[in-house]
């Protein structure tokens, strides 16, 4: 099969189209034919040696869509032709078949077209952990959301928005139109004053990480609560606001209930390119530039 295979560490030139084995899934697996492989900023660390050592060649990817043309196993709960999305883990993704744990896959949502799907799985399943489990958020409350136009953060806007939260959004200003469009009440400049003019909301869910973390928990108001997925050690904090960093576990549970969301029309996905499989090193090149709205994903074939 064809695939784009990663020799070293190192930048995005390392990303080396390649025909390579098809793989055969094991038990608890099935193999998809991908329609779409999401490229995010993980895909990025990866290559980069910051998530440790990796068997080299590796495929890199880590979220999928597509149809399924194999089982591991007759344990697994998906049919031969089925459509799913889902996380394969920290790579694998960049090639024409992938095997899949079935544990972080679900049905491919309704109404979406399958190449989107793939670029769903990690920036949705991340938003709706640490919306449901971290900020418990509940209708009436207001949320904070650093970097919200990013493969995450505009998920964060739009299932905040579902859950009946007030939400306002720091981004640059080129953004505004389109977070309002997807929800958010109110967009701030991330270069102005924006921690003074969020100041007293009831949650945080920063994207960013560093010194936009720091100003997410000065914003929040006391007996308030602030989640990072951007954080070198634990999350620093203040007295009277609770704070938490995560590392996103995508389950099948999770993405079944972003599918719906995405289904009854809560959630739209923004792709901002469909790239060819080919060109994997330029996505990267763009991820690695910042300011992307919404998703990039590649199509094999």
């Amino acid at each position: 099969m064809h695939a784009i295979t990663v020799p070293e560490f190192g930048p995005p030139a390392v990303l080396v189209p390649a025909e390579v084995a098809t793989p055969s899934p094991g038990p608890g697996q099935v193999l998809i034919e991908v329609t779409g492989a999401g490229v995010g900023p993980w895909d990025v660390k990866v290559r980069q040696g910051l998530f440790g050592d990796q068997d080299f060649p590796y495929i890199p990817g880590g979220e999928v869509s597509g149809l399924v043309t194999a089982l591991g196993d007759a344990s697994t709960p998906f049919t031969i032709g089925e459509p799913v999305f889902g996380r394969t883990g920290l790579t694998g993704g960049y090639a024409e078949y992938a095997a899949v744990d079935a544990a972080g896959l679900t049905a491919a949502p309704d109404g979406l077209d399958l190449e989107a799907a793939g670029a769903v799985p990690i920036g949705a399943g991340t938003a709706i952990e640490g919306i449901d489990e971290h900020l418990h958020l509940a209708g009436g409350d207001s949320v904070l959301v650093a970097g919200a136009a990013g493969g995450v953060g505009l998920f964060v806007v739009q299932i905040a928005k579902a859950r009946g939260a007030r939400v306002i959004a720091t981004a640059s200003p080129d953004h505004d139109e389109f977070l309002r469009s997807i929800g958010a009440d109110e967009v701030l400049d991330y270069h102005g004053d924006w921690i003074d003019r969020a100041r007293g909301v009831d949650a945080a869910f920063d994207c960013v990480g560093g010194e936009t973390w720091d100003g997410c928990v000065q914003a929040v108001r006391d007996g308030g609560r602030a989640v990072t997925i951007n954080f070198a050690d634990g999350p620093s904090g203040r007295d009277g606001v609770t704070v938490s960093g995560f590392r996103a576990t995508i389950t099948g549970a999770r993405l079944a209930a972003v599918a719906q969301l995405i289904t009854d029309g809560s959630v739209r996905v923004e792709i901002q390119e469909r790239i060819p499989l080919d060109e994997a090193a330029r996505a990267h090149e763009i991820v690695e530039g910042g300011h992307t709205r919404g998703k990039l994903v590649l199509i094999p074939g």
